[in-house]
């Protein structure tokens, strides 16, 4: 009987930690993101909770003002890939382009 009963216990607690792993995971914060990122939070994002899901999306939102240190802790840590944190770069930014005129310029040879 004990066995039967320490197996169960075993797999609940199994289970329970499988369930609080990831709530877990997601409020870890790398040392990286603490160090690069710490201007851009407080400016940003400082109403939001470290780890948060409100935390990342507001990083998304303002991801165009964001530190080129912050973003490449960002993708470091996880929370975002390369391709992720360029694609919502270049959407968000608006790119002119100037006019440029082709000039030619003319031999300074004279014909004999």
């Amino acid at each position: 009987m004990k066995t039967k009963y320490g197996t169960a216990v075993g797999a609940a607690i199994f289970a329970f930690i499988l369930i609080l792993l990831p709530a877990v995971a997601a409020t870890t914060v790398t040392e990286r993101e603490k160090h690069d990122c710490q201007t851009d939070y407080h400016k940003y994002c400082s109403e939001y909770g470290l780890g948060s899901e409100a935390l990342r999306a507001c990083m998304s939102r303002n991801i165009k003002k964001i530190s080129n240190a912050c973003v490449g802790a960002l993708v470091d840590a996880g929370e975002m890939s390369q391709t992720q944190a360029d694609k919502l770069r270049q959407k968000t930014k608006t790119v002119k382009h100037p006019t440029h005129k082709k000039v030619t310029h003319k031999s300074s040879k004279k014909k004999h």
